[in-house]
Order: C-alpha cells, then sequence, then structure tokens
C-alpha cells in the first residue's frame, strides 16, 4: 500500500540518519580520544602520544618497505584502527556518562541548569573533564557555576568543594585528593587530582578549615554567605614542622574581606582575635591588622618583637576590661596601645602609652578614676620598673583616659606623683563615702631640665558633697595644705556655690619686711586707704595687703607675747593717723608710760592719758565728743558723718553754722589691762567702772561717728578686759606665738598657737575680721627713728638704704606744712618738742633725738615756746625690737 511504503520510507530515512549520527559520534569521539585527549599514562606517556609514535613508526616503516610488505602494513593499521574505534566506544560514552552523572550531582550547589526540548545544555559546557587519568577517573576539571548559585560567593566556595571531594580520582586509593583555585579570568573553578604527601592538599584543608572558622568567629549565616562580600584568601604560605606528619604548610598570611559586616566595636574584634588565637594553634603568633572590609593576619614567630607586643598589649587590654567589669560598666571597655619602648631603653615589646575607652556613664568622678589609676600603676610596675604612668581623663559622650609612662627623673613623672600626693592627703582629710574631693593641677611652675621639681602653679579642688561655705571648713583645709609646701604660700579663691576653691601658688610671705619709703606706690596706696578708713596692717599670706576697714570693723583689739611686734603695729597705726592729720585725730592712752610717749609731740595727739584719772577723763571726753557728734547727725538728719561732710559740700552754709565736719577720731589704748589694776582708792575705781562703761557705750553707738577704738593687751582675759567689750572689737590681730589660753583671749579661737615657739619670724601675725576670716600677715618694721634694718640678710633681703623713722617722716611732713618745732617745759621740770603753725615753711629740724618720759601733766605756768634749736633735742626710745637675736 502506498502509505505504507511511505511511512517504511520515513523510518529507513530515520534509521539512516541515527546511524549516521552514530557513526559521527564514533568518529568524532575516536579522534577525540585516539588523537588528542586520551591521556591516560603508558609507561610514562599518554596513550595520545602512543598513538601518534604508532602512527609515525607504521607509516615511516611502509614507506621504507616499499611494496613488498603492503599487506603487512594495512593489517596493522586495520588493527589499530579497530583497537583504538573499539576503545573510543567504550571510553568516551562512559566519560559523558560521568561528566553527566557528576552535572546532576552537583546541579544543586553549582546551579547548572536543565536542558530543555527548545534549549539542550550539554554536560560538557558545565563540567569539562581537560584531563583523564588511571580507571577513566579525571585528573583536572573546570566547573562553571551560575552567579547566583549557592556556591558562587567566594566564601561559599567550600559547598561545591565539599560535592567535588566526593569523585574520585586516579590517587584516591593511596591517599590522593582534589586541590581547588579559581581562574580568574572566566570564574570557574578548577578541580586537579593530586598524589598524597603533595602539600596542596594540606594547604586546601588549612583553607576549607579556615573558611568554616571565619564563618563562626564572624558568626555568618547562610543568608550572609549568600553575599558575594566575603572572601578569604592564604597569601603566602611557611612550612612547620608537625609532630606526626613531618613539615607541614600553614599559612603565613590570611587576607579575609568582609565588606560591610559591622566589626566596628572594638570589642568585636578582640573577641575574634581571641577566637583565632584559640581555635586556630599552627605554632606561629597571629598579627591582625583591621583595614576598611578586610583583616590580614599574618603569622609570626612567637619570640619576635611584634609577637611580644601583641601579647603586651592584650594584657593591657585584659587590665582595662577588667576594671570596666569590676565596676559593671554598661558598655564594655575597649583599649590601644599607642607607644612602645625604645630598643635602646629596655625591652621594646613594653607599652609606654595607650588609651582606653570606658563607654558611656563610666567612671565619671575623680574617686573612680584614682581606684583604675592605682590599680593600673600596681599592675604596670611588675612591667614597667623605673617608669612612672600619667593619666589624661575625658569624661563626655563616653570616658576615655589616655596613659602614658615617664622616666621617673622626667617631670611629667614627678608631676604626676605630686599630684598624687596632693589628692591622697586631701582626701584623706576630707574625703568620704558621700564627698568625692578632687584635685586637679591647672597649671605648674616653670622647672630646670637638668633638676626638674614638680610645683604646682594653679590648682583647682572640689569638694563634692562636703559644704564649703563653713569658715571652720574652709580654715581646716588651708591649715592642712599650707603644711605641704615650703617653696611658696597660696592664695585661695573659695567658691562656695561652686562647692570648689581655685589655689594659686604666690611667693612666700617675707619673715621680715621694712615699712615702704614716702614717695612708693605702697605708701601712696596705704595713705589713699587711710583717708577712706582703712589701716594698712602688712602684706599676708597668699598675696596682697591686709588692710583694716574701720567702716565695717570700727574697733580692735591687738594682743600678742612682748617682743614679738605688737608694738610696731600699734606704731603704724600711730603713724598713718599721725601723717593724715587733716582727716583724723586721735587720743593715746598709755598707762605704761614707756612705748608711746613720744606721741604728744604732734599736733594730731590732741590727748595723751597716762595716769588712771587722765585716761577716765580722756574716755570721758570721746564720750561727750560722740554725744556732740550725734547731735550734729540729728540736727542736720543724716545717718554717719560721710553724708554730713556730702551735704556740707553741697550747703557750705550749714558747715559755717556748725562748724567743720569732725575728723575721725581713734581712742588709741596701750596695755588696757594696767588700766584696769585695782587700786587702793575706791573713788578711783568707782571711775574706772564709769570708764568702762563710757567705753562699751563707745563699742555700741560710735561707728556712725567715725570714733573708733584700738586697744592692745598682752592677755585680755575677762578680769582685764569686760566680755562685753571685747566682742564689739571685730578687728583682732594677735602677734607671735602665744598659747592656747591666750589665743581663745585674743583672737577667740586657737589660730595663735599655729606659730612654732621657735623660728617664727618677728612681725608674723593672726589678722582677723568678720569679713576677711583669718589671715597670717608680716607687721613691716618701722623704727621710731632712722637706722638700718636689725634683721641679717640670713632672716630676709635687707633694705639698701637706711629705714627712715617714723618720727622723722613725720618731722618732716610737719615742716614742710609750715609747721615749726618748738620745746615746752613738762612737769618733771624738762622740756618736751611740739610743733606749732609758723607762716612760712621750714626745714625740718635735724637732730639727735633723746628719750623723753611724760608723766601726768600737771598744772603748769604758761611759758613762751622756745626753738628746738635752743633747748634739748627731741628723744627716741629703743624699739622692742632692738637688741634681739633673730
Amino acid at each position: 500500500m502506498p502509505t505504507r511504503s511511505k511511512f517504511g520510507a520515513r523510518a529507513g530515512a530515520a534509521a539512516k540518519a541515527k546511524a549516521k549520527q552514530k557513526g559521527t559520534e564514533v568518529l568524532r569521539d575516536w579522534l577525540t580520544l585516539t588523537w588528542f585527549t586520551d591521556s591516560t599514562p603508558l609507561l610514562g606517556l599518554r596513550r595520545s602520544v602512543w598513538n601518534w609514535l604508532l602512527l609515525v613508526a607504521t607509516a615511516a616503516t611502509g614507506y621504507l618497505s616499499g611494496a613488498t610488505m603492503p599487506l603487512l602494513i594495512a593489517g596493522l593499521l586495520l588493527l589499530g584502527g579497530a583497537v583504538t574505534v573499539g576503545r573510543a566506544m567504550r571510553v568516551m560514552p562512559a566519560r559523558r556518562r560521568f561528566v553527566e552523572g557528576l552535572v546532576e550531582d552537583t546541579r544543586q550547589v553549582a546551579g547548572h541548569p536543565r536542558s530543555t526540548t527548545a534549549v539542550r545544555v550539554p554536560a560538557s559546557s558545565r563540567i569539562k573533564v581537560s584531563r583523564w587519568g588511571a580507571k577513566n577517573r579525571p585528573l583536572v576539571m573546570d566547573v562553571t557555576f551560575a552567579k547566583t548559585a549557592p556556591a558562587a560567593p567566594p566564601l561559599a566556595r567550600g559547598l561545591l568543594e565539599k560535592a567535588l571531594d566526593q569523585v574520585p580520582s586516579p590517587y584516591t586509593e593511596s591517599g590522593g585528593g582534589w586541590v581547588y583555585s579559581t581562574d580568574p579570568k572566566t570564574g570557574q573553578l578548577r578541580a586537579e587530582a593530586v598524589p598524597a604527601g603533595d602539600e596542596r592538599l594540606y594547604q586546601q584543608r588549612e583553607i576549607a578549615y579556615l573558611r568554616s572558622k571565619f564563618t563562626d568567629w564572624f558568626k555568618l549565616t547562610p543568608k550572609h554567605l549568600t553575599d558575594g562580600m566575603y572572601d578569604l584568601q592564604v597569601t603566602d604560605w611557611a612550612t612547620r614542622e608537625h609532630p606526626t606528619e613531618g613539615p607541614v604548610p600553614v599559612p603565613a598570611a590570611i587576607a579575609f574581606a568582609f565588606g560591610s559586616h559591622n566589626v566596628a566595636a572594638q570589642d568585636t574584634r578582640d573577641g575574634i582575635e581571641r577566637a583565632c588565637d584559640a581555635e586556630y594553634l599552627r605554632g606561629i603568633e597571629w598579627i591582625y591588622t583591621w583595614s576598611d572590609g578586610t583583616l590580614e593576619i599574618t603569622g609570626v614567630d612567637p619570640d619576635s618583637i611584634g609577637a611580644k607586643r601583641k601579647r603586651s598589649a592584650r594584657w593591657v587590654a585584659d587590665l582595662i576590661a577588667g576594671q570596666a567589669k569590676a565596676a559593671r560598666t554598661k558598655d564594655s571597655a575597649t583599649s590601644r596601645v599607642t607607644g612602645w619602648q625604645e630598643e635602646v631603653h629596655g625591652d621594646p615589646w613594653v607599652p609606654i602609652a595607650f588609651t582606653a575607652d570606658f563607654g558611656s556613664g563610666a567612671f565619671t568622678t575623680g574617686r573612680d578614676q584614682r581606684a583604675v589609676e592605682n590599680v593600673i600603676d600596681d599592675a604596670m610596675t611588675a612591667s614597667t620598673a623605673g617608669v612612672v604612668w600619667a593619666y589624661e581623663w575625658t569624661v563626655g559622650a563616653t570616658t576615655t583616659v589616655e596613659a602614658r609612662a615617664f622616666p621617673s627623673n622626667h617631670i611629667a613623672a614627678l608631676r604626676k606623683l605630686e599630684l598624687k600626693r596632693l589628692r591622697s592627703v586631701v582626701e584623706q582629710k576630707f574625703g568620704g563615702r558621700r564627698s568625692d574631693v578632687d584635685v586637679e593641677v591647672i597649671s605648674w611652675e616653670p622647672c630646670d631640665d637638668e633638676a626638674p621639681v614638680a610645683l604646682p602653679a594653679q590648682v583647682r579642688v572640689r569638694f563634692g558633697a562636703l559644704d564649703v561655705s563653713k569658715a571652720e571648713t574652709k580654715d581646716a583645709f588651708e591649715q592642712h595644705y599650707d603644711g605641704l609646701y615650703t617653696a611658696c604660700d597660696w592664695h585661695y579663691d573659695w567658691r562656695s556655690a561652686e562647692g570648689l576653691v581655685n589655689l594659686t601658688a604666690v611667693p612666700r610671705l617675707a619673715n621680715a619686711i621694712a615699712f615702704p619709703e614716702n614717695g612708693t606706690p605702697l605708701f601712696e596706696e596705704m595713705v589713699e586707704k587711710f583717708r577712706e578708713g582703712k589701716i594698712y596692717i602688712g602684706p599676708q599670706k597668699g598675696g596682697g595687703e591686709f588692710y583694716w576697714d574701720l567702716n565695717k570693723c570700727a574697733h580692735g583689739l591687738i594682743g600678742g607675747r612682748t617682743g614679738a611686734g605688737k608694738s610696731c603695729s600699734l606704731d603704724i597705726i600711730l603713724f598713718l593717723t599721725l601723717w593724715c592729720s587733716d582727716v583724723a585725730e586721735i587720743i593715746v592712752c598709755d598707762p605704761k608710760r614707756t612705748d608711746f610717749t613720744w606721741t604728744p609731740e604732734f599736733p594730731s595727739v590732741i590727748r595723751f592719758a597716762a595716769g588712771a584719772l587722765e585716761i577716765v577723763d580722756a574716755v570721758g571726753y570721746v564720750r561727750q565728743e560722740m554725744d556732740r557728734r550725734q547731735t550734729i547727725l540729728n540736727k542736720r538728719g543724716v545717718r554717719n558723718l560721710r553724708y554730713l561732710r556730702k551735704l556740707y559740700a553741697e550747703h557750705p552754709e550749714f558747715e559755717a553754722e556748725d562748724g567743720p565736719a569732725p575728723k575721725r577720731l581713734i581712742l588709741f589704748f596701750d596695755e588696757l589691762a594696767n588700766f584696769w589694776m585695782k587700786s587702793d582708792n575706791e573713788d578711783i575705781e568707782a571711775q574706772k567702772v564709769t570708764a568702762r562703761t563710757q567705753m562699751e557705750e563707745l563699742g555700741q553707738l560710735a561707728r556712725a561717728l567715725e570714733i573708733n577704738m584700738i586697744l592692745a593687751a598682752q592677755k585680755p582675759d575677762k578680769d582685764r578686759m569686760s566680755t562685753q567689750l571685747k566682742e564689739m572689737c571685730e578687728f583682732r590681730l594677735c602677734v607671735g606665738p602665744v598659747n592656747e589660753y591666750t589665743s581663745k583671749q585674743i583672737l577667740d579661737t586657737n589660730h595663735g598657737t599655729r606659730f612654732p615657739e621657735e623660728g617664727t619670724p618677728k612681725g608674723r601675725a593672726w589678722a582677723t575680721t568678720s569679713e576677711l576670716g583669718f589671715r597670717v600677715v608680716q607687721v613691716p618694721y618701722l623704727p621710731n627713728s632712722t637706722e638700718d634694718a636689725p634683721w641679717p640678710a640670713s632672716v630676709a633681703p635687707r633694705p639698701p638704704h637706711p629705714i627712715t623713722g617714723s618720727k622723722d617722716r613725720l618731722r618732716a611732713l610737719l615742716a614742710a606744712q609750715g609747721y615749726q618745732q618748738v620745746m615746752v617745759p613738762n612737769s618733771d621740770g624738762g622740756r618736751d618738742p611740739r610743733w606749732v603753725l609758723t607762716d612760712e615753711p621750714v626745714a625740718p629740724p635735724k637732730v639727735q633725738a633723746v628719750p623723753v618720759v611724760v608723766d601726768k601733766p600737771a598744772q603748769e605756768p604758761v611759758v613762751a615756746p622756745v626753738p628746738a634749736s635752743v633747748g634739748a633735742a627731741a628723744g627716741t626710745g629703743q624699739d622692742e625690737w632692738d637688741g634681739d637675736e633673730w
């Protein structure tokens, strides 16, 4: 039937086509295997090489033999062709099936696409075996994988390698295996079979192990592995002796790319490094270098400097982390060594500088910081002997510290030790569980590089919760701190509201100083201050000058041991009052009739009283003067003399009616106890009681009237001076060292006992007011007559010229103002100097003074004054400092 014949023809054509395809395949396989790809070794050569050699040999034999052996040559060619064709028909399909099976086995990890009816994907396009070995096993093959395959990321390449490790190679039975590499051009994975003992097998195992470990150390998930930014490369190898396997290769340099993986935290990096050190032990020390997106690890000898430095840095990190852990900080602590000891100075792996970050809210108080410093100091002493660690703390978003070691004789080390000493002594005295006292040195005194000495120039002390508004606390601190240094004194700037004090180093208070000469800036200053109602006492410890403000503390008590300089302080007050005669006048009471009998010579001394009744009259006069002044104030409706003078300036007619505004009146009383001594005369004792009452009234009411009492007494106890009167003396001056009883009598405290019995300079005193508190002052030396400084140069610098005496200065001033000195008779039949106003100024007398003792004045006839040039010279008494040993 025609139809059948058509179908048969079609079937026959298909059979022919298939046969042709099969023949073509066999021919291709024969050509490929026999002449090119048969790499099966035979007697040391590949089979394809042997085939070429036999072909050439047969052709050569046929050519040489000519036509004598044609059948033999043809037979050999037919036999060789039959053998090679048969081998090709057996081997090549088997190899194709092997490759197809391998593609199927690795399809999931390598992402091999499947063939479809439309697109056929040959297995050889995915896995190409370029060399085959014995037993028809591959020797070298290249695997192409999809870009989205699980094994495509570099760090996940181990998935494909693990699958390929299951492929038998010619060396499998002998312990060989596969080694892998990636072609940088094609991106294909090349697998090469190597025999046992090949060092590349060890390298391959190390790389596979490192991949798994880095995955663990960086906490990488399968999702992370799909990101192609992770990669591990061993860039250098070294050979180490294995205990059982002999010399084996180990990585010498590793580079791990982690891209944007978050390892910015130092503790994260430190954890990775420590895990590597603990889990990857290869007999070498690993050195880590972190950069943007890459970790480079280098293996070095454990005894090398780099290895020892790494262990030292790790030790510092553990020390810092231990402090953070002990303090239970919320953030982990990190550290970094920033400096190493130079080899010429010692072991080059010893750290000399590091920084530490304790995170936020950690070690914010000075006490906590010092505790950390002490621990570090103790730990470092064992490894860095001979150096001192200095610390610089910064508290902000995080708490950081920069630490640096200095030789023990370096100025920075000396300053650190000095600061530590200051903090220790201050905290022991004023610190507590609730008061975090901290000492901070703002600046240091310059020092000599050859002989450095650490002396603070400015210090700030913060007292935390301690209340420093109390005078007792301030005084205790100043006394405690003053005892720490002998090279300088300190000026204290208290800021009670802020709970701190700023200290500034100032030159030490001189052991002796001369009263400033006329015309010097200090002299002009003290005169100007006196006109404002402020009396110069002397320079004070801590810098500056101490002035007693009569406008605030109207009355004062001066006491002290005999010979300590009390009379000099009184001489200064007298001198300033007499010098400023236009604004002040004075009444001098001298019951002892010794030190101040010279004062009546000068016009500003409106009364001089020595006997008991004279003193009673003098006090009564002052009481009447107080009433007179109060009457004027009441009349003009003002509160004090300052307003009265202002009123007179605006209304001169008031001054014309009332008379000149009263001057400041000072009741000067030396040795008050002598006046209070009881006598047998009851009338005199009754008048003394009246005088005491009047003095108490003066103490209460005389401030606004510019009437001031200056009372001097060695021991003003209650028997010699009433408690009420003493309390009104707000200014106190205690000269020289005294016992506790005397100190409390003069100062109401024990400050006077703080001067040592031996070595206290003359004129050294405690001065106090309610406003200024207690101050140490040095009373200047002001002799009555011009003389050289009485102290040796070993005590204090001596002025280059003699010190001008107070009387000589006053006489020169009076002469310049138009006064003339005259002599008047006294009650003892002698003559005393006085000054009277003349029309023309005259030169001051240049005469040698002689002592004059003024006794109780008596009613004397009026005698014409006699010029001083005719009578005896004015006298001078010995000052209390004369003749004493310094």
